[in-house]
């Protein structure tokens, strides 16, 4: 039976060039394309469909990387198996994207490029992807996804960081494993989707309560103090943080008693993502369910990080 190769990419936003040098499994691989490139690239395989307003030039633009001038992307191919002929029709491939998209796609590539958020800073995406075969040397549509992109902060990895992103998306399973240290990923996720400060700034401070609040009495006083103990090195830096969250959930009542549209500032959401952010990654390192591992930061002071030591 005839094998016919299907071409798969897509188009990354909010991040830059740099990203060419993370490396994926499964074939697939981080690129840059030209603007121009990557334009005449849709043009041609949305053809006739841009007319009737499927084009994607607006998306393909916010994808720019303007440092370079090009638009990152992650590319892959696979091969399927055709009806005999001389001639193929379009309508023989769907399934096969399809199973790829949901397979390959969907439990491998999507889940990499959220945990390279969680990794760092940065609101990296996948908003156009496409899926063309070649006709008469001429790429041909097979199916499309475009999704919104939420503006935030552009994604960037530098060499040094690129063997520890490497060692981390290759060790790092999704879902997590602990039901509450997946919701609190889930609510992290929710701050790079939502528009609103205001409401971004909610979800990351229910993420810090579903991984610290032990019950419903002291509420601040516990959020700040166990992610201090979880996250500070030194005895300083702990009390450094306990202050800093427990300021951030003062701004956070504030918000939620008055709300005054004026309390949260966006550095205050990025201080507060990265301890999330940070939280997440410890937590999941020291894999415990949420009873014990409460239980052993209360009972660790300012500085004292037990599991590392033994790690």
């Amino acid at each position: 039976m005839p094998k016919r190769k299907i071409h798969f990419i897509g188009f990354l936003a909010n991040t830059d060039s740099s990203i060419v040098h993370v490396k994926l499994q499964h074939r697939f691989k981080f690129q840059s394309m030209s603007y121009q490139d990557a334009s005449n690239l849709i043009s041609e395989i949305e053809g006739p469909y841009a007319r009737f307003g499927f084009t994607s030039s607006s998306t393909l633009s916010q994808c720019l990387d303007s440092t370079a001038l090009s638009c990152p992307c992650v590319t892959n191919s696979f091969s399927c198996d055709v009806r005999a002929g001389n001639e193929w029709k379009i309508t023989e491939f769907p399934h096969h994207a399809d199973e790829f998209d949901k397979n390959s796609v969907g439990r491998y590539l999507i889940p990499k490029i959220r945990l390279m958020r969680l990794f760092k800073e940065g609101a990296i995406c996948m908003p156009l992807r496409y899926y063309y075969a070649y006709k008469q040397s001429k790429r041909t549509l097979i199916s499309s996804s475009l999704k919104s992109i939420v503006t935030g902060t552009r994604w960037s990895v530098n060499r040094k960081e690129v063997p520890d992103l490497g060692a981390f998306i290759k060790s790092t399973n999704l879902p997590f494993a602990k039901s509450f240290l997946e919701l609190a990923f889930e609510n992290f996720e929710l701050s790079y989707e939502v528009p609103n400060l205001n409401l971004v700034f909610l979800s990351l401070m229910i993420s810090m309560e579903t991984m610290f609040n032990p019950g419903h009495q002291e509420v601040r006083y516990r959020i700040s103090r166990n992610a201090a103990v979880l996250l500070g090195e030194t005895f300083k830096e702990a009390k450094r943080i306990f202050v800093d969250i427990r300021d951030l959930y003062d701004k956070r009542s504030e918000l939620v008693h008055t709300g005054s549209k004026k309390v949260i500032r966006h550095e205050d959401l990025l201080k507060l993502r990265n301890y999330v952010r940070e939280s997440i990654k410890e937590i999941n390192m020291i894999n415990r369910d949420k009873d014990d591992l409460l239980d052993t930061l209360n009972s660790c002071g300012f500085g004292q990080r037990p599991w590392r030591d033994r790690s």
